[in-house]
């Protein structure tokens, strides 16, 4: 019925390699694993109804009413899928894996614009990581601090440029008042994960430098122009002349070319909260309460969509 081209009028109970096939299709729809076994992701993907699914579509329609177009430039980051595409004239220019916030830090929905491209940027560490995490590291290992290139800067911890820095070496800044980045990433084995929900909420990209090199090329910037000044160690703030839209969704349905749907987990739970809502009021009112509701949370000021 969902077009996996399973011949149904031969039955049988073997496990053959055409039913292999239509389950690694499966899979593929649904951010599992595509090696064709039905392990306990895969049964539960499969024992998901129909309803169910009508009901995560149904979500997904309402988003894209708050959103209702999109402008055919763009960069465009799916967090529910860890993606993001580059778009020119509406057609994909560069499609990447990205690290979004975890379940304690989730990178929130909004719209900006892309402003300026930072080669070798330093990390001023928010001041709940410095806490939380890298000060107990330096009293349960002394030194730890100075030998990952931290220091104490008008009060705050910042690690300087260069391969180990948490940033990576190109960083995009645009205004937003959620204190999240799209930067490269040491860490790069993260990508190969299916579930690259890790970040503090911070967008890390796959391809950051080829990101760089589209972005600048109108400015006179080549790939090779970028890694020369990566390679000086010297931090260099380049302004973009024209700003790219910026759009942070959160898709966890999205149709194919070829008229299929592609399903991603709702890590977040942002499905099932929407359903609730929408089953109490109209769209527009519900979009406000989330709206009003998630930036009460954060103390945030209200997103852009």
């Amino acid at each position: 019925a969902e077009g996996y081209l399973v011949d149904v009028q031969r039955g049988g109970e073997r496990f053959d390699a055409q039913l292999k096939d239509a389950v690694a299709t499966f899979q593929r729809r649904h951010d599992l694993e595509a090696d064709g076994v039905v392990g306990p992701g895969t049964r539960e993907a499969l024992n998901v109804t129909a309803q169910q699914r009508l009901t995560q579509i149904e979500a997904n329609l309402e988003r894209w009413r708050w959103v209702r177009a999109l402008p055919p430039d763009r960069l465009e980051v799916n967090v529910a899928a860890a993606e993001a595409e580059l778009f020119a004239d509406d057609a994909p220019k560069l499609t990447m894996r990205t690290v979004v916030g975890d379940l304690r830090h989730e990178t929130p929905m909004f719209t900006s614009q892309l402003a300026s491209v930072v080669i070798n940027p330093p990390w001023n560490v928010p001041a709940s990581i410095a806490t939380k995490e890298l000060w107990p590291k330096e009293r349960a290992h002394p030194g730890y601090l100075a030998r990952n290139g931290f220091s104490v800067v008008d009060g705050a911890l910042r690690q300087a440029p260069g391969p180990g820095n948490s940033l990576g070496r190109v960083k995009f800044d645009f205004p937003s008042p959620f204190g999240v980045y799209l930067h490269d990433t040491p860490g790069r084995s993260a990508f190969a994960r299916s579930n690259r929900a890790l970040s503090h909420g911070c967008i890390r990209l796959e391809k950051p430098r080829e990101l760089a090199a589209i972005l600048l090329g109108p400015q006179g910037w080549t790939a090779d122009r970028i890694d020369a000044v990566v390679d000086s160690g010297k931090t260099e703030r380049i302004q973009l002349e024209g700003r790219l839209p910026l759009f942070v969704l959160y898709w966890t349905v999205e149709p194919q070319a070829d008229g299929s749907l592609q399903f991603h987990p709702d890590r977040y739970g942002w499905d099932a909260k929407l359903t609730a809502a929408l089953a109490r009021g109209g769209g527009a009112a519900v979009r406000q309460r989330l709206v009003d509701t998630d930036c009460a949370a954060a103390k945030s000021p209200k997103p852009a969509l």
